[in-house]
């Protein structure tokens, strides 16, 4: 089944206020993918919170599986992007320096130039204090009007309402006339644009977390969750949304103790002990679910670890 576009049904891929965002070039000349992968590309995705932890790896796997990545995020780059040791890949991200809080910001992004895929939507934050920079694998400190209710579920509805509005229309909804329109009389048939987006795994507890930031964080997250249901349900979005608990990397053996707590109590069998991912696992997963043209609806670990080695 597909989703219906026509010119009463699809919103406006555009801004009422035009918004720009800036770019940040760390290589001159055109932008290139993973060695290896020099065929044609899979097309254009926007990865939003793509230079934290999470989402700098999840550009560098979308770059690695042949796509072009632009991310849009408050920093631009990765605090190491533009260094002698960062990984070449990342430095062929198209960066972005923008407000995913302001809806016109993937509205502009995703209405411009080559049309989009998919849209990942990373952007998170674990503590709204200058704490986070502790408890984030990128070190980022939160703006002081920052909310969990801001970072987590405003952006990911503008980035959900900008995919609707603008990827479907621009992967070839043709008009009679063979250009991409959608004022032709005949109502074209499409399948719904997929969205990803990095949820957490105790979004699924049906009790009042123990600690007040927690259970903020995770009502912004269901809140999102129960849009991207929605969505589904209207064939607006093929949406998924990765539950992960602790992510964790052996680059960062700081975290290993408690990964490793997690995963011997999910092996005994612990109540509401997800077994943590690591980052790697989590990007491959986001990035299949952009691609395989079927994926929906929620991925816990075990689904991402399915979908990561497929």
């Amino acid at each position: 089944d597909g989703m219906l576009a026509s010119r009463a049904s699809v919103a406006p891929c555009r801004a009422t206020l035009r918004v720009r965002t800036t770019r940040v070039p760390l290589r001159s000349g055109v932008l290139v993918r993973a060695a290896g992968n020099s065929g044609p590309s899979l097309g254009r995705v926007l990865v939003l919170g793509g230079t934290g932890f999470v989402g700098s790896k999840i550009c560098q796997e979308a770059l690695d599986a042949g796509y072009d990545v632009v991310s849009v995020s408050r920093r631009g780059t990765p605090p190491d992007a533009g260094s002698s040791g960062a990984s070449d890949i990342l430095k062929n991200v198209d960066w972005r320096v923008g407000d995913a809080t302001n809806p016109a910001t993937a509205l502009d992004i995703l209405g411009e130039g080559e049309p989009f895929v998919g849209v990942i939507h990373a952007v998170g934050m674990l503590l709204a204090s200058d704490w986070n920079q502790f408890a984030s694998g990128s070190g980022s400190v939160p703006d002081k009007n920052a909310t969990y209710d801001l970072i987590t579920r405003v952006t990911a509805f503008n980035a959900a309402d900008a995919t609707i509005a603008c990827v479907g229309r621009s992967q070839g909804i043709k008009g009679s006339d063979g250009t991409n329109s959608i004022d032709d009389a005949e109502t074209k048939t499409v399948s719904p644009p997929p969205f990803v987006f990095v949820s957490a795994a105790e979004a699924k507890w049906d009790f009042k977390a123990p600690v007040p930031w927690l259970e903020e964080y995770l009502v912004a997250k269901r809140a999102v969750e129960k849009r991207l249901t929605q969505l589904n349900s209207e064939n607006k979005l093929r949406a998924s949304w990765l539950r992960p608990s602790l992510v964790y990397t052996f680059d960062k053996p700081a975290a290993l103790p408690a990964v490793a707590a997690f995963t011997i109590g999910n092996l005994i069998g612990l109540p509401f002990v997800d077994k943590p991912v690591t980052v790697d696992t989590l990007a491959k997963a986001a990035v299949r679910a952009i691609g395989d043209g079927a994926t929906s609806g929620v991925l816990d670990w075990k689904e991402m670890e399915r979908l990561a080695g497929e």
